[in-house]
């Protein structure tokens, strides 16, 4: 599952990340549209490992990647999407 925002009475915003094939480290806020008027929209951070605008912050990655494993550790590391398909009775 991913971690859903405490202003859901707002917006309907989910958080999750991913790691990359390539080493790196993706953020992903995804808002759902609260009727069909609105867009679903999507925001996705790309954390580089091995350079990047990151490079001169080490604790900054650091965090980063431990946010990563903590999430991971809590099941909140899936695409919502994955959510609706897991709890859906066929």
């Amino acid at each position: 599952m991913a971690l859903k925002t405490d202003d859901c009475d707002i917006r309907d915003v989910h958080f999750y990340m991913d790691f990359g094939g390539n080493g790196d480290y993706y953020l992903n806020l995804i808002e759902y549209p609260k009727d069909e008027l609105e867009v679903f929209k999507s925001i996705n951070y790309r954390m580089a490992m091995s350079g990047g605008f990151a490079k001169n912050y080490p604790r900054v990655k650091d965090a980063f990647v431990k946010l990563f494993r903590e999430m991971e550790k809590a099941g909140l590391n899936k695409h919502p999407v994955d959510d609706a398909i897991s709890t859906t009775v066929l």
